[in-house]
């Protein structure tokens, strides 16, 4: 079964969060106030121009720079693990020229690394060195507060993405807060299991 795209009841989310400059990255639920700081990899003086935006999903792993408009992408699953990831999208960006990577990555992020192991994926996300396996300064945000980026012209916004799982975010006057609806109880299970690719089986 080909697996639902995510989308938006609002509009559709382009993948790539280093397109918007309206709105500012805050933390998963739980810090309140604060703000995510970017990758200690990523040097103050260097402001790429080039961006690698990845969107890494549990069914695939899409990507594309923000100054061309073809998307490539590769398939995920549980046993991908954060090393094959890069190993292979170093190899499928091989004759692409970018400075930075911004990654949509599908669970909380604090303070620009990820703090829980992603439900559809294999593990060792948590502590990885994402900017030395990519050798390039990176920032990594939630894959549903990136999407929300990429379909924010202002105002507010709940972005709700329906793919392998739900991804869900809210943006108010420029401020995005990831949500992390998917894993609530519902019924006997968890909304995710209704909405996302387990529902359709």
């Amino acid at each position: 079964m080909t697996p639902p795209k995510k989308t938006n009841a609002a509009s559709t989310p382009a993948p790539s969060a280093a397109k918007s400059k309206k709105a500012k990255t805050r933390t998963h639920p739980g810090t309140a106030g604060s703000r995510a700081a970017p990758e200690t990899s990523a040097s103050p003086t260097s402001r790429a121009r080039r961006i690698l935006a990845v969107d890494v999903g549990g069914t695939h792993v899409k990507f594309r720079v923000n100054t061309g408009d073809e998307v490539r992408k590769f398939a995920s699953g549980p046993e991908l693990t954060p090393s094959q990831m890069c190993t292979q999208l170093l190899a499928m960006t091989a004759d692409w020229a970018y400075d930075a990577v911004s990654l949509g990555y599908p669970g909380p992020v604090l303070h620009g690394k990820p703090v829980l192991e992603p439900h559809n994926l294999a593990p060792g996300w948590v502590g990885f060195d994402f900017a030395g396996a990519l050798g390039r300064p990176i920032k990594l945000v939630n894959d549903a507060a990136m999407q929300a980026l990429g379909a924010y012209q202002g105002g507010k916004l709940l972005f709700l993405g329906l793919g392998t799982g739900l991804g869900s975010a809210m943006v108010v006057d420029g401020i995005v807060e990831p949500m992390e609806l998917a894993h609530l109880p519902y019924r006997k299970h968890t909304y995710e299991d209704y909405v996302g690719l387990r529902g359709l089986e």
